[in-house]
């Protein structure tokens, strides 16, 4: 990640990078080709302005679980435990499995957010080493689901009927984003949906927020809902009188 504001120009970046993924223009500007990068880390240990890092790293289940023993005792105060987020954690299956069987056998609390579109297979065995599953769901329709993902919702509301069947703990978590699935049409079919369900209780509201879009620019992306404001508090609130009205828990997170 490149953050302009903190760059000053001193170009030791360009000066180390072995595949000239970094440049600089006549006028100053610095450009990246990501496609070039092969993410060794140079320019970044050179930046004397900390205007560039590494953002991700490759580590084994035995590393993280030396991170997480770390944090039992604050574990042990407050009732928590270990979460896998995302991005999204099933997209590597077999780690989140055997990182989560290790929590396990340390008497530690363990949850995934997951969008729930990944194999049932996937999710099945998840579901013995997982305490609770906080899965999205981002729009009740098909055809607007493909439009704002990438794909229909058949796999994702398929794979929670039958996850719900199986593990007693999951708690509904919905984006919520104006324009895109905030209409009372939208809440009314998710309600609809998580009741048919039965043994689901709670949807947490998670309203839309700005926060990535200098993410976004750091990578050097364009951001795909540039000027879309959060949705108003009394949107918000009416969104989750909703909800509790039909019968259902709902809480605000951000």
């Amino acid at each position: 990640m490149f953050d302009a504001q903190r760059c000053q120009g001193c170009a030791q970046c360009i000066d180390v990078c072995p595949t000239e993924a970094i440049t600089r223009d006549a006028s100053g500007q610095m450009g990246y080709a990501v496609q070039k990068c092969n993410v060794c880390g140079l320019c970044v240990e050179i930046c004397p302005h900390k205007a560039r890092k590494l953002v991700g790293y490759k580590m084994t289940v035995e590393e993280v679980m030396a991170e997480v023993e770390r944090e039992m005792p604050f574990f042990r105060r407050s009732g928590g435990g270990v979460t896998l987020g995302g991005g999204e954690p099933l997209f590597q299956p077999d780690f989140a499995y055997a990182l989560l069987r290790a929590c396990r056998e340390q008497n530690i609390h363990t949850a995934i957010e997951t969008c729930g579109h990944t194999k049932w297979e996937t999710l099945k065995d998840l579901a013995g080493v997982t305490d609770l599953f906080l899965y999205d769901l981002k729009h009740m329709d098909p055809s607007k689901h493909r439009l704002l993902t990438g794909t229909d919702n058949g796999l994702v509301l398929n794979n929670l009927r039958r996850l719900s069947a199986l593990h007693s703990d999951i708690i509904v978590r919905y984006p919520l984003v104006p324009h895109c699935n905030d209409s009372e049409t939208d809440i009314r079919a998710l309600i609809q949906f998580v009741n048919e369900i039965g043994s689901i209780n709670t949807i947490e509201v998670l309203p839309y927020h700005r926060l990535g879009e200098s993410k976004y620019s750091m990578l050097g992306r364009p951001y795909p809902l540039e000027g879309l404001e959060t949705s108003p508090r009394d949107r918000i609130d009416s969104v989750i009188d909703t909800i509790r009205s039909s019968g259902l828990e709902c809480e605000l997170t951000h």
